[in-house]
């Protein structure tokens, strides 16, 4: 597959070369650099990881479901060595950052002016989480090797390799997520608009039984303890997401689970939590979960049956949203996690519409 930059298409008419070269440009320098523009001190999240460079040293890699394990400090144990510090942390990230933004724009060869700019406001959102020391620096090293993986016919193990260690070595949950991912992609014959609530609600019954029996606790007081750490410690939230389900029993769980699953699609109560300056985020992320199950639960585009590769490349976000459901504690964390995987779904659109040549896209995708 060649990699060259798109044209872009309004309407399903293709802009002139000019236009949208000059398009391209300014939507990946803004989504790239707009940090610059609006400079922002150290927050809590860069703080902490910093201290935690001088205790890097008591990690366990190698029990990452250890209670006493601390991400901050397995984190700064791989951060350290680089000399990423909070001085020169921005320029690693905004270099992570504008990869994962550019992978996914090569993949098409006419990219819609809506497609083009729900990824740039990913990027945009991205770019305020990697300004400063943060662990997501390490998470977009191993996002960016799923997109290179994608590129290629071993896009499955490239994927799932990338997960299971990242999970291993910073953040555990990351192991249910590949495993949700292969359930997913399984299961994705049977996925349609009906059958999807069903399964969704399947999975988190499971997944609640199998915490419930292995571990000996209900799945809800995980985030319930994150939640208390957050309220508590350095990493205060306004926007915690508080359980509207209190039962501890497996149904009443994933029910729970099920309907944070739509509260993080669809989060509007995020607005109430942390005031109107989160309309965009909200309105993106309505935007991209609508796209995102609406390619989830088709068969075909356009008549054209939905390729393989583009369908499993596709259900990595949605399998990470359907981990987010379980544990997530709240909806700031929400957004910075899923902005470093969203880019994952735009590869997939890329090459679902070099398959089928798209014909008024917005219309018949995002509608």
């Amino acid at each position: 597959m060649g990699l060259k930059l798109p044209c872009i298409e309004f309407r399903g008419k293709k802009l002139d070369s000019s236009i949208s070269f000059l398009i391209l440009f300014t939507g990946l320098f803004l989504s790239v650099a707009m940090p610059l523009l609006v400079p922002r001190d150290p927050g809590p999240d860069a703080m902490t990881l910093w201290s935690s460079y001088a205790r890097a040293d008591n990690c366990n890699f190698w029990n990452p479901f250890s209670p006493d394990r601390s991400s901050y400090e397995c984190s700064a144990f791989l951060l350290r060595p680089t000399g990423i510090n909070l001085t020169n942390a921005w320029a690693y990230g905004m270099f992570c950052n504008f990869f994962l933004t550019a992978i996914p724009v090569v993949v098409f060869r006419r990219m819609p002016l809506a497609i083009f700019g729900t990824l740039c406001l990913w990027g945009i959102v991205r770019s305020f989480f990697l300004e400063n020391l943060t662990k997501e620096i390490i998470v977009s090293v191993a996002v960016l090797s799923i997109l290179l993986s994608s590129l290629t016919h071993k896009y499955r193990g490239g994927f799932f390799l990338s997960a299971v260690i990242y999970g291993v070595l910073i953040r555990p949950y990351w192991i249910l997520f590949s495993l949700s991912w292969v359930g997913v992609c399984v299961m994705k014959k049977y996925v349609s608009r009906f059958t999807f609530f069903l399964m969704l609600f399947l999975f988190y019954l499971a997944v609640a039984m199998a915490i419930q029996v292995a571990l000996g606790f209900p799945v809800s007081s995980i985030r319930a303890s994150n939640n208390e750490l957050r309220t508590a410690g350095e990493e205060g939230s306004k926007s915690l997401i508080v359980s509207w389900l209190s039962g501890s029993d497996f149904v009443s769980q994933a029910l729970d689970s099920m309907i944070i699953f739509f509260r993080l699609s669809f989060p509007v109560e995020l607005i109430l939590l942390s005031g109107p300056g989160q309309v965009i985020f909200v309105a993106l992320m309505i935007m991209t979960a609508l796209l995102l199950f609406k390619v989830i639960t088709s068969t075909d585009y356009k008549g054209a049956p939905i390729q393989t590769k583009p369908k499993e490349l596709i259900a990595i976000p949605l399998a990470f949203l359907l981990v987010q459901g379980l544990f997530e504690p709240d909806f700031g964390s929400f957004a910075r996690h899923f902005s470093m995987v969203v880019p994952v779904l735009f590869v997939g659109l890329g090459l679902m519409l070099r398959a089928n040549k798209p014909v008024q896209v917005e219309s018949r995708i995002l509608n």
